[in-house]
């Protein structure tokens, strides 16, 4: 089993099965009510022996009245304010999970059981909590850490092959703005090549990425925005495409948003073009799309104008100066952005 110190609050624990050892690696003992939260296709034998509030998956469902159902359900349960919430799913299920809890009786203890590769590397990791509002991903929401995450790369083998490889996007994305080394050997194989050892491997170091970067900007105001490379983009794309047949998934947003990012990081002359080349052949080795099919410009550019991250009306990117490094604060002229969705544009 590996484990990461996160902010020396808590631990992230990866492992293989390791769900089974639950109670040894939790005290649950100081609780007087544990609840899970979880989405339908959770398979109903896992942690059986707790109370469940099952929700709808999706991110059409990441929204305020979900957290209302949520807040309505821990009342009926009679929880207080010595209540555990676990969360048990994907990145939607942690964010939503997790808001609910931080606030409900201002804040219950939550504990961070990602189902799924991309969660287990962004969602779960660094007290990122909320849901999307008026047509923006992630508007509302709030930073509190969870009390713990376990992580165990079992339940990540049942995965289809879409979100299976969707997590890669959030790793890759690590290896790009901190770890050249990282990313050579993440994009060395197909995503599903990797062995199991290799797999934790990948998310004990993505983990240990995120920490460095978030431990001394817990609430964003400078250096965490590394973390934003590929998402100012992505978000608007996600965002728009939730109302379409077959919508984006998270990494795979994050990839196009990468795919873009990287093109104004060229355009503007931060990155050669042997770099942007091999984030290109990465994503898609790693069965990641690079293309979208734009239908309405208007629409992303507003989408990327109303951006949580701006500021006074400007919208400051995040950038790569080669792979391995960013760089945060980058004001983008308006017909580098134009050319980058061109880009993209399939």
């Amino acid at each position: 089993m590996e484990i990461v110190n996160i902010l020396n609050n808590y631990k992230v624990f990866i492992g293989d099965g390791i769900l089974k050892d639950f109670d040894r690696l939790i005290d649950l003992n100081m609780y007087s009510k544990v609840v899970i939260i979880a989405d339908k296709n959770i398979p109903a034998d896992i942690l059986n022996q707790y109370e469940k509030i099952i929700i709808s998956p999706g991110e059409q469902n990441k929204n305020i009245e979900t957290i209302q159902l949520i807040w309505n359900k821990l009342l009926e349960l009679k929880c207080d304010r010595k209540s555990l919430v676990i969360n048990l799913g994907g990145g939607v299920i942690g964010d939503m999970g997790g808001f609910a809890a931080a606030t409900f009786m201002r804040g219950l203890d939550f504990l961070q059981v990602p189902t799924t590769i991309l969660s287990a590397v962004d969602a779960s990791v660094g007290g990122k909590l909320g849901v999307n509002f008026a047509g923006v991903k992630n508007l509302v929401g709030t930073f509190s850490q969870p009390i713990g995450v376990i992580c165990d790369v079992s339940l990540f083998k049942t995965l289809p092959g879409r979100e299976f490889n969707e997590g890669f996007g959030e790793i890759i994305k690590h290896g790009v703005i901190a770890d050249s080394e990282y990313f050579d050997f993440v994009t060395s194989k197909n995503p599903r090549d990797f062995t199991d050892k290799e797999l934790m491997r990948i998310i004990k170091r993505s983990c240990e990425i995120k920490k460095e970067i978030i431990e001394d900007d817990i609430t964003e105001k400078g250096k965490r925005k590394l973390i934003n490379f590929g998402h100012t983009i992505g978000h608007a794309l996600e965002s728009l495409s939730l109302s379409e047949e077959n919508s984006l998934l998270h990494g795979e947003a994050v990839s196009i948003g990468m795919a873009a990012e990287g093109k104004i990081s060229l355009d503007m002359g931060k990155i050669l073009n042997e770099d942007f080349q091999r984030l290109i052949k990465a994503l898609d080795k790693a069965g990641l799309p690079v293309k979208y099919k734009i239908s309405n410009r208007e629409k992303v550019l507003g989408k990327i104008k109303s951006d949580k991250k701006s500021e006074k009306g400007i919208v400051y990117f995040t950038l790569i100066s080669e792979i391995g490094k960013a760089e945060i604060g980058q004001k983008v002229p308006d017909e580098t952005l134009e050319k980058a969705l061109d880009f993209i544009n399939s």
